[in-house]
C-alpha cells in the first residue's frame, strides 16, 4: 500500500521502522491513549514489530521528504458476516514528537478516501477512550458522528475503560 499526501505518506512497514515503532510502543501514554502495546522490553518489541510487518491491515505513517516513520494507522476488519464485510475500524497513533502538526488529521482522511472508493466500505468506525477528547475531536472535524460508549475493561476486577464509538457512512 502507498498513499500520498501534503505532507505525509501511508505506506507498508519496512525493517527500517523498528526504531520509530520501538519509541512508540516504550512509550506508556501511547497505550494508554491508543491500546497500542506498551513494552520497555527492545527484544519483546522487536517481536511485536515482527508481528506488524505481517499484519495486512496496518500501516507506517512517515513523513513525506524524509520517509520517516512517524506513527501507525490501521483499518481493521470488524468481523466475517455479510453485514459487517463493509465495515472496518480505524486506528492510528502518531509519535509525541510529530503531534499538534496536522499528521494525523492527513493520515486518516487518506485511509477514509482509501477505504470508501478503493474498498468500497459503506462505513469506518473509530473508538477513542473517553478521556481522549484529542482524537474525540479529530473524529468530530472528519465528520464522524458519535454513536455509543461501552467499558472494555477486564471483568472482575476494578478496572474502568471506558470507549466511545463514532461511525463515518459513505
Amino acid at each position: 500500500m502507498l498513499l500520498i499526501g501534503r505532507k505525509i505518506k501511508i505506506r507498508n512497514f519496512e525493517k527500517a521502522d523498528l526504531k520509530p515503532f520501538l519509541e512508540l510502543v516504550k512509550d506508556k501514554n501511547n497505550h494508554d491513549s491508543s491500546g497500542l502495546e506498551y513494552t520497555t522490553d527492545e527484544k519483546f518489541g522487536a517481536d511485536i514489530f515482527d508481528l506488524y510487518l505481517r499484519r495486512e491491515d496496518v500501516y507506517a505513517i512517515a513523513l513525506k521528504d524524509n520517509d520517516l516513520m512517524i506513527g501507525l494507522i490501521e483499518l481493521n476488519k470488524r468481523g466475517v458476516t455479510q453485514t459487517l464485510l463493509a465495515t472496518r475500524e480505524i486506528g492510528f497513533v502518531i509519535d509525541k514528537k510529530f503531534r499538534h502538526k496536522g499528521y494525523a488529521k492527513e493520515a486518516v482522511q487518506l485511509l477514509i478516501d482509501y477505504g470508501f472508493n478503493e474498498l468500497k466500505l459503506t462505513e469506518i468506525w473509530a473508538g477513542s477512550r473517553e478521556d481522549n477528547p484529542i482524537s474525540q475531536k479529530l473524529l468530530e472535524k472528519l465528520k464522524f458522528e458519535y454513536i455509543y460508549k461501552v467499558n472494555q475493561a477486564v471483568p472482575y476486577v476494578s478496572q474502568v475503560n471506558i470507549v466511545k464509538y463514532y461511525l463515518l457512512k459513505k
